[in-house]
C-alpha cells in the first residue's frame, strides 16, 4: 500500500475540519441560531468545504469509479467528511444541554452518531474530550484515507470488480 502526500493531506484536512466544526465554541454558536440560519450555515460549510478540498486537489468532484472497490472508497470518503460536519449526535446534545439524557436514537443513525458510538461504546473511551477528538477528527480522517486508497486503486480488496 502506498500513501501519497495528497492522501495524507486529505486525512489531515478531514481531521482539522472535524476538530474545528465539532468544537464546543462552534456547537454553541450553531445552537444559538434559528433553524433557517443554521441550515444556511451548514450548507455554507458543506459546499465551502468541498470546494476548498477540491481547490487544494485533495478531492475530485467527479471521479471515474466503475467498480465496487472504488464505490466503497467513495462511500468511505463521504462518511469521513460527513462525520466531521454532521451535528446530529449525542455529543451535540451534551454540549448544548449539559447532558446525554434525552438524546434520540436517531443521533446514532448517521455518520457522526455512529462514529461517536464506535468511540464511546466499542472502544470504550469514557473521557468526553478525548472521545470528541477521536470521533470527529481521528476516525473520520482514517476512514477518508482508507476510502481514498480504495478509489485510487492503491489497496486491492480481493476480487471486487
Amino acid at each position: 500500500m502506498e500513501i501519497s502526500r495528497r492522501d495524507v493531506g486529505l486525512a489531515f484536512a478531514i481531521f482539522v475540519i472535524g476538530y474545528v466544526f465539532n468544537s464546543r465554541f462552534w456547537l454553541l454558536f450553531l445552537n444559538d441560531l434559528d433553524p433557517f440560519a443554521g441550515f444556511v450555515v451548514y450548507y455554507i460549510v458543506l459546499y465551502g468545504g468541498l470546494f476548498t478540498l477540491s481547490r487544494l486537489d485533495l478531492i475530485v468532484f467527479a471521479p471515474k469509479v466503475n467498480d465496487i472497490q472504488g464505490t466503497i472508497g467513495l462511500v468511505l470518503m463521504w462518511f469521513g467528511f460527513q462525520a466531521t460536519i454532521g451535528w446530529s449526535n449525542p455529543y451535540v446534545q451534551y454540549v448544548t444541554t449539559g447532558s446525554f439524557s434525552g438524546a434520540s436514537v436517531l443521533y446514532f443513525q448517521c455518520e457522526d452518531g455512529i462514529s461517536w458510538q464506535f468511540v464511546t461504546q466499542i472502544l470504550g473511551i469514557g473521557n468526553i474530550e478525548l472521545a470528541w477528538v477521536l470521533a470527529f477528527a481521528v476516525v473520520p480522517a482514517i476512514v477518508a484515507l482508507l476510502g481514498l486508497t480504495l478509489v485510487g486503486g492503491k489497496v486491492k480488496v480481493g476480487n471486487l470488480q
